[in-house]
């Protein structure tokens, strides 16, 4: 019998090797994981603005990602055939009606990460990339480079639209344009087929459809050899194996776990107005930036958060060198609440909640030093909120390179174990351009600014991102009577 079983299985394993030279018949439908496009986008007269556009269409409920980028500052969308048509004015600007399901700007470099909404229904929508000329020869080529990636599943209207309006008149001139459009694809094997258009779609080698059906076909058949083959075992044997396997089980489990914040869950921020914005408050697990020049009113609001976690249980960490808010909040919070800060050596509390940490001029060493503060810190709750309030000195010290590769890491951190981050950037002290370069790395985006109400100054509020989260795109009138 056991002889019987052997040339069963020898004789299944040759059928699988029969079909194994069917697995390199080429599919021409099929394509690589990514479709890379070059556009360029002229350059405009000072003051005016061109566009570039690129049609596709897509399934509803379905999502895109992929990568973008330019050589110039850019605003980035992706619109339906509705926003489209709006965009299509004299200052290329969305209206506030608008629902774009990915926009950016004032981006520049390569490599930037997007990720659409999902698409409301069939049909066909639009990448979209405008170009602002806010001085003379601006651009020193004449015309900015754009590179785009995209996932094979959707397909290319392959007409680039081309247009230039200018921000003092209402006329808009659109073209048909031969922007050349070059399409790669990540392959091993360089086959590429050449269509009658500005654009150049690529096939891969993929798997044959009557190569997968056999490996299939012949894998079912040695799993179910070897299942029969298994039952053939004693009894003992089987015991041994279920013993073994509960061991192995409980090794796994011991220990302390890991804190699993639940999906959807939001953490309230203490002030109602802020709450009914964000539909129920920020979302937890998430690393959100505030944009805010120092004030009394953000001040104020960060304030009610800290307040509002503790009073739930929550655990807050500050990462601050601000003397006196450091004092202050050490001195005021000290069950779950925790300061690290470059100048803990000048702060007085009796608290133990206060922890000193390398300064930004060094970042590897903040990092350590920050890590062993946290190890000798009691386990915290499963809800853990850390404000990062030293993110404008890193990047007026270090700009945005080293500033972006030392964020990137240290969120992804403190997300993976449990944090929701919010930082706060002085959008004073460095340029937009480098502010922006460090703003993809969040999930949500809340901006304070100032102006003119009545003949009076009033800081405002809007959201104006909070990735897959529903929210209310109105600006908020920020109330100190209500923040105190």
């Amino acid at each position: 019998m056991s002889t019987m079983r052997s040339r069963i299985l020898i004789s299944l394993l040759l059928l699988a090797a029969l079909w194994i030279p069917l697995l390199s018949i080429p599919n021409g439908s099929s394509q690589s994981a990514a479709v890379t496009t070059t556009m360029t986008v002229n350059q405009p007269p000072s003051g005016q603005c061109s566009e570039t556009s690129l049609a596709f269409s897509a399934q509803a409920r379905k999502e895109i990602t992929g990568t973008y980028g330019s050589d110039a500052p850019i605003n980035f969308y992706i619109l339906s055939q509705k926003d489209f048509d709006a965009i299509q004015n004299p200052n290329c600007n969305l209206p506030t009606t608008a629902t774009p399901l990915f926009i950016d700007v004032n981006s520049v470099g390569h490599g930037n990460p997007y990720r659409s909404l999902p698409f409301p229904a069939n049909g066909t929508y639009y990448f979209v990339f405008v170009y602002f000329n806010k001085s003379v020869s601006a651009l020193v080529k004449g015309y900015a480079s754009i590179e785009l990636s995209f996932p094979p599943s959707i397909t290319l209207v392959t007409t680039v639209t081309s247009s230039t309006t200018s921000s003092s008149s209402p006329i808009v001139t659109t073209t048909q344009s031969t922007i050349p459009i070059v399409t790669t694809t990540q392959s091993t094997i360089p086959i590429v087929t050449t269509t009658q258009s500005t654009a150049v779609a690529s096939t891969t080698l993929s798997f044959g459809t009557f190569g997968v059906i056999g490996l299939i076909v012949a894998i079912a058949l040695i799993v179910s050899v070897m299942v029969f083959m298994r039952r053939g075992k004693s009894q003992t044997a089987q015991k041994n194996v279920l013993n073994q396997q509960t061991v192995k089980r409980e090794i796994r489990f011991e220990g302390p776990q890991p804190a699993i914040i639940p999906a959807g869950q939001s953490i309230s921020t203490g002030y109602d107005e802020l709450d009914t914005v964000l539909a129920g408050g920020l979302p937890a697990g998430y690393a959100i930036l505030v944009m805010s020049p120092p004030c009394d009113e953000r001040d104020l609001l960060f304030t009610k958060i800290i307040e509002s976690n503790l009073s739930i249980g929550s655990s807050v960490f500050f990462l601050s060198r601000d003397l006196s808010r450091t004092q202050d909040f050490a001195s005021r919070y000290r069950k779950d609440f925790y300061v690290f800060s470059p100048q803990a050596d000048k702060i007085t509390t009796d608290s133990g909640n206060v922890f000193k940490i390398a300064g930004v001029q060094n970042l590897n060493d903040l990092n350590i030093t920050f890590t062993k503060a946290m190890e000798t810190l009691p386990k915290a709750t499963s809800n853990k909120i850390i404000i990062i309030d030293l993110l404008s000195e890193i990047l007026l010290e270090h700009k945005s390179l080293t500033t972006r590769k030392w964020l990137d890491d240290f969120i992804g951190k403190r997300k993976s174990e449990g944090f929701t981050v919010l930082a706060i950037l002085n959008p004073l002290i460095s340029s937009k351009q480098e502010s922006q370069t460090i703003i993809d790395l969040f999930d949500g985006i809340i901006e304070i600014y100032e102006k003119e109400l009545r003949e009076r100054a009033r800081r405002f509020l809007i959201v104006k991102k909070m990735y897959g989260k529903k929210y209310i795109e109105s600006e908020l009138m920020l109330d100190k009577d209500k923040l105190f």
